[in-house]
């Protein structure tokens, strides 16, 4: 049954999620076309001479794109369940809520996750061309952040999506934008270095909050 669950998570979410992968894949030949212009214009050690003494980052057309991704993600896997009533079918399958819930949310986490890692091993394997590993480590720091906002942004309109009132998803989406911001406070490079960790576990506790919107929803509470 888990599956089968599974399985019409993929069949719904899986054009978008080839368009996002392809999206990303343009997106990234861009950048890299633009940066091998400048190598080719104004040489390498230049280009280093910027990022080390001048601390201007190479990959900031990258910003914005993991989160929209997320936030697209979630809306394309969850706004069909509350419009069409389709989370209430799910809720009388055979297996515990608290199983479905998670194996959805699961789904769209591990899609994510996995244009995100191909995403990243792309840039790191380019900037390991052209870059020494400090300059490497800096990127990762860099761009990180910006990669669980996108997970972030996921489990926020997640949670969004399947709650069942109109004003606690105003109240979610205010809370949402406020977490936000915590991954986009500055982009010198390298800042985050020393409390990655503590951002990589931003997305997580929201995670059960859409559980609980379902469980609202079961019992009636509606706008």
């Amino acid at each position: 049954m888990t599956n089968a669950l599974l399985f019409k998570e993929w069949k719904k979410t899986k054009w978008f999620a080839i368009g996002a992968f392809a999206v990303g894949l343009a997106l990234l030949a861009y950048i890299f076309l633009k940066l091998g212009r400048s190598f080719r214009l104004v040489g390498l050690e230049h280009l280093w001479d910027v990022i080390v003494n001048r601390d201007q980052f190479l990959f900031r057309d990258l910003k914005y794109f993991p989160l929209a991704t997320g936030f697209c993600l979630a809306l394309a896997q969850f706004v069909p369940e509350m419009i069409q009533k389709r989370i209430k079918l799910s809720l009388h399958l055979p297996l515990p809520n608290k199983k479905i819930v998670f194996s959805m949310l699961g789904f769209g986490l591990l899609a994510l996750t996995i244009i995100f890692v191909l995403h990243v091993a792309i840039v790191l394997a380019f900037a390991g061309i052209y870059f020494p590993k400090e300059i490497i480590s800096s990127i990762i720091y860099t761009i990180l952040p910006w990669y669980v906002a996108g997970i972030t942004a996921y489990t926020f309109m997640s949670w969004i999506c399947l709650e069942p009132t109109w004003k606690r998803r105003i109240f979610n989406a205010l809370i949402m934008f406020g977490t936000l911001q915590l991954c986009f406070l500055t982009d010198f490079p390298g800042a985050y270095g020393l409390i990655i960790l503590a951002v990589l576990l931003i997305p997580f506790y929201v995670l059960p909050f859409g559980y609980f919107s379902v469980q609202r929803l079961k019992v009636g509470i509606q706008d």
